[in-house]
């Protein structure tokens, strides 16, 4: 049977217990300089990469049309209509108002006057 060297026989001296702490302290208090100053050029840069692989470019048409479902668009055309009755005081064709209407929809978002 092998036998491993122990120090419970060593008595610990109060003087060499203090030493052994503050050496511990030292220790632990002290980082290297130079290995936190790169540990933390490392981080900022993982850091960037990962925001960058987040933020993907994003690529949008400058002219895009907007689109409507068709309700909104139905409800824009009926207060646009509202409007030029209004106008006329209800006493004009609600139908030509309608159509009127459409049409000033329809040019207001192509873009066309």
């Amino acid at each position: 049977m092998a036998t491993t060297p122990t120090t419970a026989t060593k008595k610990a001296t109060p003087a060499s217990t203090e030493k052994a702490a503050a050496t511990l302290k030292a220790a632990v208090k002290k980082p290297a300089a130079g290995k936190t100053a790169a540990a933390k050029t490392v981080t900022s840069a993982a850091k960037k990469s990962t925001v960058a692989a987040k933020k993907p470019a994003a690529k949008r048409a400058s002219s895009a049309k907007p689109v409507f479902t068709p309700e909104q668009r139905y409800l824009m055309v009926a207060e646009a209509a509202y409007y030029r009755s209004e106008r006329q005081g209800f006493m004009g064709d609600p139908v030509q108002n309608w159509v009127e209407a459409e049409a000033e929809i329809e040019a207001l978002f192509s873009g066309k006057k």
